[in-house]
């Protein structure tokens, strides 16, 4: 009635709902009167009162907010209200009532997170998230709200509430609130930027919980650019987000546990009977939180961690006080013994590894001892001997009620542990193992009296927190053994494993062991072998870490586009890095100052130094790759797999200068520390190659950046000079310094112009200061090299012109002379003149005359300095002439010279009087002229004498130095020169080469790089384009067993050809392409060569035996290289020149041409264990060619130079190695003798088909070469009528006719040409045709439509499409063509046989218009009896194979490849070609000219090739049907096919093996080796039961003897319970066992298993029982296994969406393993992979997964090629479940949509190119299938077995009446085996009434008559399969 009134009264409405039912909660029966409110259905009332109020305007908010306090108070603490309100209500509903009401207020935002935390939002703290539903609503609102404040306001709340403590992260975590996240972030135009990235925040901060690999996947989309070269809004906060998730702060936290955190969780443990060992030892990872330390008013509780009791009430437990303190107990009959670890709480959200160990006194009354442990560091009673019957781990006690299981995730990371507390970085520290923990011994242990202990410790309840794996064993533990186990870390899945070496044979010490990974609600799984599978209450909880998930959807390469984004930033929109970042940079600034000091300092990587890189977000990025690679090995080999370093390097060497700064510099550091630590030296490598080394990334920063780098560097280099010195040495420094900082790269400004007048001054002064103080000595000689410099100056003046002329250069040079000189030069002449003795008056009067001179003039010019340094010298003349001249009485007034003081001022007076001057001119200066007269008229002479004399000495000096400096230039120019310009080219080419090098790897891993980046963009991978552009396809080299050229794979160099259109429609007379004839025929006219005698090799006897044994003593030893030869790779499109290695085990081909396809060469490497045949092969007539098959169908064709002798060298020496029969080295025609197919053909053990391509095969035809291209016939002469009637032989075409002359007209025509031939040269011999049925043009007329054959024939036609009436348009009008026109002989191309796609325009290629009709030539048009390019190969390809072409064939043989091929016999067949066609015609090596060379290649390779003649007699004709049915029944030989004789099954059974448990697995295995001992004795036949038994029976597939046909011999250990063998380690818990998750090796020695509980791939041997492989690679259990039919590869599925393909071990060509590194990891599903299935030689991986998708990945390089996607009518989930692929690609797969009560199964088939050819409906629920040749057996849930045609889907079904469990084909095709579910296996077979032989059944097994008693009730015939209905 309350309601009522609300909803009628609108006034009340407001006032009552707010107040009154607030008040009506606060009473003391809170729960009854929620009930009496959910009763009368309040939230549907409170619901519509929202939704009708929307009338009264204004107070819409207010109501809403009281309506929301209304339903929060209902709810309040009441999980049972809160279901209600879920599934009457919703909280979708909910929302949109909300939404429909307007834009929200602050109000009502606060109101619903105060309904999340039950109380007030803000106290979340203590409170915690009581509903999540709420915020999840909010976060869902955030879009829809206009006001950018209230989103950040909310954005910004929902961050603090989710994630304050570790409790409420977990609550978010598993209500999925990420994926609630990222669809908000998605709609990003509607976000403010600080609400999204709040948002984002929120995000890392659960991420760091737990992120699954969908949410994972989810967020990689959400940045995918929305416009092309634009880096997403959100790439940084995101960026900085997964930093957060991947750097898991403190310690290791488990990603799986058992939450025991309600009062009744627990594991309750079964009885242990009998105590197995001496002692108890407990071990175990817990984690309990902070806050629930101490909580009040419960009254104490002790959390227990384990109990073990007998039915006495005696045992031990151990558990935590209340205190959070770890307390020990044994209580015996009296007493309660405790032992506590004092001042150690364990309440800290950390996990702890806890040890506890009993060991009982060795001696009676002796003293037991008790030893705990915490994480791994040692810290003492009665051993009850009675069963302990009430034991639980984590439990109060035994319970059985389970509360509804909700994921509960892990703790984060709280704060770092105080030092003081042990913790697991203690076991990584110095501290000593095994110190002594705690306090006073006093304070430790405590005795009470037993039944007191609730009341000292508290009453027992559940651990309440976390519980992680568990270990009991019934052996004293050692420290080293706790060290041991504890070491690595909470989430090591199997420590037995992984610490082998230190645990030895602990593990059989087990008594339990429980792990939350093997744990499925209830059922702990028990992973010891004593089966005490525990009873869980409470819940499992998983959580993902990101550096596993990141595995799942692509790994490490995923990060990279997140990088290529960072280069499209520009400086605005990137947050320029910090300026206290350059406070990171540890050396001086000023380096210069203290180069020693300039080492950089190795930083401490911690959380606050990589805050401030973050800034940065490049550099944030090499922490988040840091972080991945952090003890994560799987992410350490998946970045190496993939290039991931080398792409690092190249993305780097893109970003703008802006982003590369110190940040990313010292994380670099960081990076390349972590991975030194991690030891793994590849990868530390390509960190140095690629990272630190590669100075194209650290050139775009600034100088302090670059200084730092290279400080760095050093500092690196410093650690290993060694290592470094190799690769990194002074050369690596020199080119640096060149490339980087060379003289290219520094402004040339130093250019100092300086004048030529200056020049010649300087010139001038140097050569003056040789010749004056360069020449020693003043005698004859020296004067003589002196007078040589002027001589000198003479001779250049008179050749050149001179800036100055030549004599004012003299003067100057003798005046600069003597002003240089005086100083120095005039005390030297004062003292010449002291010791000079003058004697004549003459003299006295010159020397005095020409000093005075020199002094007056000096005293006239006031040049004091010249006259202070003259007036000692005229002093001492003066004393010296006194007497001489008589002065005293001429001069009176002289001053006097002895020792006056003043004569320097009284002489400069006295000069100038009369006295002096009268004297002067009187006496002395006569004298002197006389003086100078008679003494140096003679000079002028002497001087002319002396240059004259200077002049030819300098001349002569001239010569000889002239010829000196000849020879000195030779001796230079050889010993300087030209050994320096010699190294300076060999430098150059070195240096360039380099650079080219360098050149080559960047462009290489950015091809690489784009190549993964296309798998990363295409529509399944994780960065899928938002608009995915259109593929395109070309025809791929892979092989079926048949040799079908079957797959088209993408084309990534698509060219769409409208050029070569458009030259081909311009074009109005097609030119005539001028062939030099007469230059071919005089080139032929050398080259003729007799005709071959016969087709013989000579081939050198070697002694296969000699040289076998050495090669396998090398085996034994390393791989050596055994010879090299150059060569050439031939293929279809290009031949590559390149270099053939042969080593003792592998076979290699190194690509050296310049150009390659996208850069990757043809480069391949194989072992020789993988060659399967190796055949001789001619090229272009030549015999120098070499084909290489492989197993897997790959085949190589490599030319050689005619040189190499190829029969004794390369060939011989391959087989050898490969220890290959020999017949291979015979002809052609031995060939085919010894390899029996002919014998085959004839009894019809082999399809004409398969006949027609081996012979091709052997007579060296090749699909690699065009010229030589295999050759099938036409065989159809009916392409118009409506139906094909392949029972009249009118339909078909004579076949013993050549294709030209089938019609009487036309053979006319070609006898008459052939006789009227004549050539009057002599060289052309006569011939029928001019043309040849099959050369290169041919191939490509016929493959036009498909690349890389458009390409081609574009190529052949100059450029242009050839005109569209003369391209291959339509089959009847070619034929019609053909049998008009006897020229035309062309024969047909195996395509035409299994390759509909040529038949189609697939690319839309113009291929132009008829002339006549104008019809666009597009479509090949098909004879009408086709209805589509499928259905005319299948019919082609049935014509192929019927009753008239088989009994006809040979003829066309004979044409071919027979004994009509040539002679007489071919004349008369009309069957005889152009000469140059045959091989031997032409030698090509006695061309000498390379024109003609190339002319007469070309002409062989237009004409065509006749094929090696095979036989030269008639081929034998081949039996029919009837008379192969006799034959075999007259030989007791082989048994009948199932397939062929449909209609007379038989089905036997055989119990016994394991009865009433299902058999889920019987197979023969393929390729059983039997000696020559053990030859026609029993093959191995497999079976496993679903309990893991294993057995290996013995299996005779034939014996005529007896009524079914076989003997079948039961493995004698299957019955014996001791000497079962039994498949090892217990199936994930929920895992059903089926077909699926096994695969037997094909020698049958094998298992593989998947389905494991810690997600292994395991390898059994079948002969020992034991597991001889354990590979953990997935990060979820395998959920199926296949294995290709070559046996090099098994492919495995998971649920972690992953595929991995694996290789198989081989050992003398048996499988002894697998490699421990899966070859490729395939991603692309977004849920579980249900199946797989691998074709290696059609390079196939297809997995289906319960996403609904097919996907088809490549098996050598794991590219995405295709995704498939089943039809379905239905809305509902599709799974597929199971997967096939035929011989021919096709993909067989089986669907299911798994409704509420039905499941619809259909079958699909798709073409192995993806093309869904039908679509078959199934009543029954498949449980396996499998496919055999042309048919699809399959085994069903309802008990039936059905065989089923491929490419029909039809067929009736066989009642088996139980369900069948597995289905197989034995390698017959005689049997099929089916296992059913009681344990029965079914043999079907070809039941044929014999006479049946009673009694026993005998049978000769190499002559002993052995009785085999074993034969099981395979006597018995299957009942139920007789009635086939």
């Amino acid at each position: 009635n309350y309601f009522k009134l609300l909803n009628s009264d609108p006034a009340a409405v407001q006032q009552g709902v707010k107040d009154t039912i607030r008040d009506m909660f606060l009473c003391s029966d809170r729960p009854v009167l929620q009930a009496i409110f959910l009763n009368s259905n309040c939230f549907e009332h409170l619901t519509r009162l929202l939704q009708n109020s929307k009338v009264f305007q204004g107070r819409l908010d207010s109501l809403a907010v009281a309506t929301i306090k209304a339903l929060t108070t209902v709810m309040h603490k009441s999980p049972a209200a809160k279901e209600v309100f879920k599934e009457r209500i919703g909280y979708t509903h909910l929302f949109e009532v909300l939404v429909s009401l307007g834009q929200p207020s602050r109000h009502l935002l606060k109101e619903l997170m105060n309904m999340a935390v039950e109380g007030e939002h803000s106290s979340v703290g203590i409170l915690g998230i009581s509903n999540v539903e709420p915020l999840l609503l909010l976060i869902q609102w955030l879009p829809e709200m206009d006001s950018a404040e209230l989103q950040v306001f909310t954005a910004d709340w929902l961050r603090r509430l989710c994630c304050i403590n570790r409790q409420t992260r977990a609550t978010c975590v598993n209500a999925a609130m990420a994926v609630r996240l990222l669809a908000t972030l998605g709609h990003h135009a509607r976000l403010h930027r600080a609400c999204a990235e709040s948002l984002v925040g929120l995000l890392g901060s659960l991420g760091s919980q737990s992120l699954s690999g969908s949410e994972l996947l989810q967020l990689l989309r959400l940045l995918r650019p929305l416009e092309p070269g634009q880096a997403h809004p959100y790439v940084g906060p995101v960026l900085r987000a997964v930093l957060g998730m991947v750097r898991k702060q403190g310690l290791e936290s488990a990603m799986q546990y058992f939450d025991l955190s309600p009062s009744m969780a627990g594991i309750a443990v079964p009885m242990v009977m009998r105590w197995p060992g001496p002692a108890f030892s407990f071990l175990a990872w817990l984690s309990l939180d902070q806050d629930q330390q101490g909580l009040p008013g419960k009254g104490d509780k002790r959390k227990q961690l384990y109990s073990f009791f007998t039915p006495g009430g005696t045992g031990l437990e151990a558990f935590i006080s209340s205190a959070g303190v770890l307390v020990v107990a044994v209580c015996t009959k009296k007493e309660y013994m405790t032992v506590m670890l004092p001042d150690y709480s364990f309440c800290d959200s950390l996990w702890h590894s806890i040890g506890v160990v009993h060991v009982p006194g060795k001696r009676p009354f002796g003293q037991s001892l008790v030893y705990i442990y915490v994480d791994g560091h040692s810290l003492t009673v009665f051993f009850p001997p009675q069963p302990f019957t009430s034991c639980c781990i984590g439990s109060a006690g035994h319970r059985t009620t389970t509360p509804p299981p909700s994921q509960i995730p892990d703790p984060p990371f709280s704060g770092v542990p105080p030092s003081a507390r042990s913790s697991l970085g203690g076991i990584l520290s110095t501290q000593g193992w095994g110190s002594l923990l705690g306090g006073k011994p006093e304070s430790v242990t405590k005795l009470i009296s037993a039944g007191t202990q609730d009341s000292e410790w508290g009453s027992p309840t559940s651990l309440q927190g976390q519980l992680g794996s568990v270990m009991v064993f019934h052996e004293a533990l050692q420290p080293n053994h706790v060290k041991a186990l504890c070491s690595p870390g909470p989430n090591c899945i199997s420590p037995f494993k992984t610490q082998e070496a230190e645990l030895g044979d602990l593990a059989t010490k087990l008594l339990l062991h429980y792990s939350p990974k093997a744990c499925r609600n209830p059922i702990c799984l028990d992973l010891s072998p004593n089966l005490l599978h525990g009873r869980l209450t409470g819940n499992k909880v998983v959580n993902w870490d990101i550096k596993d998930m990141i595995n799942c959807v692509g790994g490490l390469p995923v990060l990279f586009p997140i990088l290529e984004q960072l280069t499209l930033l520009t400086p605005e929109n990137h947050t320029a890095a910090d300026p206290t970042a350059s406070e990171l940079i540890s050396p001086t600034p000023d380096v210069a100052t203290s180069p020693g000091d300039g080492d950089w300092v190795i930083l401490p990587s911690n959380r606050s130094s990589e805050a401030r890189l973050e800034k940065n977000l490049v550099a944030t990025f090499l922490l988040v790759l840091k972080h991945f690679l952090q003890r994560h090995p799987i992410n350490q080999e998946s970045l190496l797999h993939s290039h991931g370093v080398a792409t690092l390097g190249g993305l780097m060497q893109k970003l703008p200068a802006s982003l590369v700064d110190v940040s990313v510099l010292v994380s670099a550091q960081l990076l390349v520390e972590q991975v030194t630590y991690e030891k793994n030296q590849q990868l530390l490598q390509q960190l140095h190659t690629h990272l630190l080394f590669n100075f194209s990334i650290w050139n775009l920063g600034d100088f302090p950046l670059r200084i730092g780098h290279i400080q760095y560097m050093s500092t690196v280099i410093k650690e290993n000079r060694k290592q470094f010195r190799k690769k990194y040495g002074v050369q690596f420094l020199l080119d640096t310094i060149r490339l980087y900082y060379g003289w290219d790269s520094i402004s040339q400004n130093a250019q100092l112009l300086r004048t030529e007048e200056e020049l010649s001054r300087m010139l001038l002064e140097i050569v003056l200061c040789v010749m004056w103080r360069g020449v020693e000595g003043s005698d004859d000689a020296a004067w003589l090299e002196r007078g040589q410099v002027f001589s000198a100056l003479t001779k250049l003046g008179t050749t050149n012109e001179l800036l100055l002329p030549v004599d004012h250069i003299k003067l100057r040079w003798t005046q600069w002379h003597f002003t240089f000189d005086l100083i120095y030069f005039i005390p030297k002449l004062n003292g010449i003149l002291q010791t000079k003795s003058v004697e004549t008056q003459d003299e006295a009067c010159y020397l005095l005359g020409k000093v005075e001179g020199i002094l007056r003039r000096s005293v006239g010019g006031q040049t004091e300095e010249t006259y202070m340094c003259l007036v000692p010298l005229l002093r001492t003349l003066l004393s010296k002439v006194n007497k001489l001249l008589y002065m005293e009485l001429h001069l009176p007034q002289l001053p006097d010279t002895n020792g006056s003081p003043s004569f320097f001022e009284d002489f400069q007076l006295y000069c100038n009087s009369p006295e002096w001057r009268v004297y002067l001119d009187k006496y002395i200066i006569p004298y002197m002229k006389q003086y100078e007269i008679e003494t140096f008229s003679q000079g002028h002479e002497t001087m002319a004498l002396f240059w004259k004399e200077c002049y030819e000495s300098f001349m002569v000096n001239l010569h000889k130095r002239e010829r000196e400096r000849g020879e000195s230039k030779i001796r230079f120019q050889e010993q300087f020169v030209e050994p320096f310009s010699r190294r300076g080219r060999q430098e150059n080419l070195r240096y360039n080469s380099m650079l080219k090098q360098l050149h080559s790897q960047h462009s290489a891993v950015l091809r690489q790089w784009r190549a993964a980046r296309r798998s990363l963009v295409c529509e399944r991978g994780p960065w899928a384009d938002r608009q995915q552009s259109e593929m395109h396809w070309r025809v791929s080299s892979a092989e079926n067993y048949s040799r079908m050229r079957l797959k088209l794979v993408p084309n990534y160099n698509y060219e769409d050809h409208r050029q070569a259109s458009a030259l081909r429609d311009n074009l109005g007379v097609q030119q005539q392409r001028v062939t030099s004839e007469t230059l071919l025929l005089e080139a032929v006219k050398q080259v003729k060569v007799s005709d071959l005698e016969d087709d013989i090799l000579e081939l050198p006897e070697d002694d296969p035996a000699a040289t076998n044994s050495t090669s396998v003593e090398e085996a034994g030893q390393k791989e050596k290289l055994v010879l090299w030869e150059d060569c050439e790779l031939v293929t279809q499109v290009d031949v590559s020149p390149g270099r053939l290695e042969l080593t003792t085990q592998h076979i290699y081909f190194y690509d050296t041409s310049t150009e390659k396809e996208e850069g990757v060469g043809q480069d391949f490497k194989w072992p020789l264990s993988q060659i399967r045949e190796i055949h001789l092969r001619r090229y272009n007539l030549r015999r120098s060619a070499l084909e290489i098959f492989l197993i897997d169908q790959t085949n190589y064709f490599l030319n050689f130079k005619k040189e190499v002798r190829l029969e004794s060298s390369v060939y011989s020496r391959m087989l050898l190695l490969r220890s290959l029969s020999l017949y291979g080295t015979r002809s052609p025609q031995e060939l085919l003798k010894a390899s029996g197919l002919t014998q085959k053909w004839v009894n019809r053990e082999m399809t004409n088909f398969d006949y027609l391509i081996q012979l091709n095969t052997i007579a060296g035809r090749t699909y690699n070469d065009l010229s030589q291209y295999p050759v099938f016939p036409w065989i159809l002469s009916d392409y118009t009528s409506e139906e094909l009637d392949l029972t009249d032989p009118r339909v078909f075409r004579d076949l013993s006719k050549p294709v030209a002359v089938l019609n009487e007209r036309n053979a006319k025509a070609v006898r008459e040409k052939y006789e009227s031939f004549e050539d009057p040269t002599g060289t052309i011999d006569r011939f029928h045709y001019g043309t040849h049925y099959s050369n290169a043009a041919g191939v490509m007329h016929y493959l036009i439509r498909v690349e890389p054959f458009t390409s081609l024939h574009i190529a052949l036609q100059s450029g242009r499409f050839d005109c569209a009436d003369r391209q291959f348009h339509s089959i009847p009008a070619l034929w019609q063509t053909l049998t008009d026109n006897p020229n035309d002989v062309k024969e047909l191309i195996p395509e035409f046989f299994y390759f509909p796609e040529f038949l189609e325009n697939q690319n839309a290629f113009d291929l132009g218009r008829l002339q006549i009709s104008k019809e666009r030539v597009n479509d090949v048009i098909l004879p009408k009896w086709a209805k589509s390019p499928e259905d005319f190969i299948y019919k082609h390809r049935k014509a192929l194979e019927s009753e008239y072409v088989s009994a006809h064939l040979q003829d066309w043989i004979d044409l071919i490849f027979g004994y009509k091929q040539r002679g007489p016999a071919a004349v008369e067949a009309l069957n005889v070609f152009y000469y140059c066609t045959y091989e031997g015609a032409v030698d090509l090596d006695a061309i000498t000219d390379e024109k003609e060379r190339k002319a007469v290649e070309g002409m062989i390779s237009n004409f065509g090739q006749t094929p090696c003649q095979l036989l030269k007699e008639p081929h034998p004709v081949r039996l029919s049907l009837e008379e192969v049915e006799k034959r075999k029944g007259r030989l007791d030989a082989s048994p009948l096919s199932i397939f062929e004789h449909l209609a007379e099954l038989k089905s036997f059974f055989v119990e016994g093996i394991n009865d009433n448990v299902p058999l889920v697995k019987a197979v023969v295995p393929k390729n059983q080796s039997h000696s020559f001992i053990t030859q026609g004795s029993p093959d191995t036949m497999v079976t496993l039961s679903q309990n893991c038994l294993m057995g290996t029976h013995g299996w005779l597939p034939y014996d005529k003897n007896i009524s079914n046909y076989f003997t079948f011999i039961k493995d004698p250990t299957v019955a014996n319970p001791k000497t079962q063998r039994v498949l090892g380690g217990p199936f994930s818990p929920g895992v059903e066992v089926t077909a699926g998750l096994f695969v037997v090796s094909h020698d049958g020695k094998l298992l593989f298993s998947g389905g494991h509980w810690d997600n292994s791939l395991r390898v059994t041997s079948l002969v020992k029982g034991k597991t001889v492989g354990h590979h953990i690679r997935h990060m979820d259990i395998v959920t199926c296994l296949s294995t290709d039919y070559c046996g090099i590869h098994l492919i495995s599925g998971s649920r972690d969406n992953t595929c991995m393909v694996w290789q198989v071990l081989q050992q003398g060509g048996c499988p002894v393993g697998l490699c421990p590194k899966p070859v490729q990891v395939l991603y692309g599903h977004t849920d579980e992979v249900l199946s797989v299935s691998i074709s290696t030689e059609l390079d196939m991986a297809v997995s289906g997964s319960r996403d609904g998708t097919v996907i088809i990945h490549t098996v050598r390089r794991g590219q995405y090629m295709r995704c498939l996607r089943p039809p379905c009518e239905s809305s509902l989930p599709v799974s597929i479940l199971h997967l096939a692929i035929s011989y021919e690609g096709c993909v067989v797969v089986h669907t299911c949509v798994e409704g509420k009560a039905t499941l619809k199964n259909g079958l699909h088939l798709y073409s192995v190119n993806g093309k869904h050819l039908c679509t078959e409906g199934l009543k029954e629920q498949v449980t396996d299938m499998c496919v055999s040749g042309e048919y699809l057996v399959i085994g069903s849930e309802q008990g039936f077995l059905s065989i089923r045609d491929l490419l029909s889907l039809c067929a009736a079904p066989m009642a088996m009446r139980v369900p069948v469990r597995c289905v197989s084909v034995t390698k017959e095709q005689s049997h099929v085996l089916a296992g059913l579910q009681d344990g029965k296996l079914i043999i079907v077979g070809v039941g044929k009434p014999a006479e049946m032989r009673s009694g026993q059944i005998t049978r000769k097994l190499w002559g002993s008559s052995k009785r085999l008693t074993q034969i099981s009730s395979g006597e018995t015939e299957y009942q139920p399969a007789c009635n086939q209905n």
